[in-house]
């Protein structure tokens, strides 16, 4: 394998759809919040130091197998980790020299969407359901899968092809993480949704490992506890939940009761989050200065011509005291994990065939 330290590759490489809106903010008001993103963003990121390498061509899919986006990632102790991406099977193990070991899953998810594991050892997959009305995956979708490590389908949450906040069903389950306790927690609201799917209940839901309904919390809005598209989760060694609350541009950081403490908007707009054991924080922003293409896609609308304007995407990595210590620009990745070893592991969502790693998935590795 060659290391190569990756400059930016040009974002115009990315398909980006240009599309005329009316302006509903003045444009004093756009200045005031481009600059203000600019100083809790671009002025410290900008200098900051990138110590990461990227891995080329790592790693190797299985024969047959096409890359798809790589949205959940579960890193080991031995330099591998476990990937769920957009492709058959979605399940997949990969050791550190980029072999895959084991595949399952075939035919089970349409939209990957959150991976975890629980203190079993086993594994939930979420399913977002479609973007949008698919007529071709009516009955499916919208659910959370558990899994041995072997591939041996233990239960599914929620019912196939409703989209509801409920007890018993989720409007689109976008990311999960094991509570101090051992319960799970779940991210609920992926945008964008059915027409006849529920366009409100952005919440958290808990449930215990064997499945039951705990309690749900929160609901759409953008005030403390409230939730626009929340799109990733992590848990530090207190306890502390961080929600990539990510259609707000924020993270919000909740207490083990599910309290509100603060929330961050210097660390760009979280796509994906992860936490380790040191108090390492690393967030992935996979659209910062992306237009907002309507409000089809996007629970904000079309007041602005871009989603948090005035940050650069990329990886920022700080601590979870909210420091912020380096940033790792050229990348739109929405997975992220990291281990104890020094790798960072990104996944993207497009412009995958432009990656230097050679696909979807990118290994980053401490200098």
């Amino acid at each position: 394998m060659k290391l190569r330290f990756l400059k930016i590759f040009p974002l115009v490489s990315f398909l980006v759809f240009s599309i005329t809106f009316p302006v509903s903010i003045s444009a004093q008001t756009a200045e005031d919040e481009v600059r203000k993103n600019q100083e809790l963003s671009l002025r410290p990121t900008s200098t900051m130091d990138n110590p990461y390498e990227l891995v080329e061509n790592w790693p190797t899919l299985l024969p047959g197998q096409e890359w798809g986006a790589a949205i959940g990632l579960i890193p080991d102790d031995t330099g591998g980790l476990w990937m769920m991406f957009r492709s058959e099977p979605p399940i997949n193990y990969i050791t550190a020299d980029g072999q895959i070991t084991k595949s399952f899953g075939d035919g089970m998810i349409v939209q990957a969407h959150g991976f975890c594991m629980d203190n079993d050892g086993n594994l939930w997959a979420g399913d977002s359901g479609p973007f949008g009305d698919d007529p071709s995956t009516a009955g499916r979708g919208f659910q959370i899968h558990k899994f041995s490590q072997e591939g041996e389908h233990l239960l599914s949450l929620g019912e196939a092809g409703v989209s509801r906040a409920s007890e018993t069903t989720f409007i689109g389950p976008t990311a999960c993480a094991v509570m101090p306790d051992g319960n799970i927690l779940i991210a609920d609201g992926h945008w964008p949704r059915p027409s006849n799917a529920q366009q409100d209940g952005d919440r958290l839901v808990v449930v215990t490992p064997d499945g039951e309904f705990v309690r749900s919390v929160g609901s759409m809005g953008a005030g403390p506890g409230e939730f626009m598209g929340p799109h990733t989760l992590a848990i530090d060694a207190d306890g502390r939940v961080f929600v990539g609350d990510r259609s707000n541009n924020r993270v919000q950081i909740l207490d083990q009761d599910l309290n509100f403490l603060d929330d961050w908007r210097h660390f760009g707009r979280p796509s994906g989050i992860t936490v380790l054991e040191d108090g390492t924080l690393v967030v992935a922003d996979s659209e910062s200065g992306v237009p907002i293409p309507g409000p089809a896609i996007s629970p904000e609308g079309v007041g602005r011509m871009a989603r948090n304007p005035g940050f650069q995407v990329g990886i920022r990595i700080g601590r979870v005291n909210g420091s912020l210590q380096f940033f790792v620009p050229g990348t739109r990745p929405e997975g992220m994990a990291a281990d104890n070893l020094g790798n960072i592991f990104a996944g993207l969502t497009s412009g995958c065939d432009l990656s230097p790693s050679g696909g979807c998935l990118q290994k980053w590795v401490l200098q």
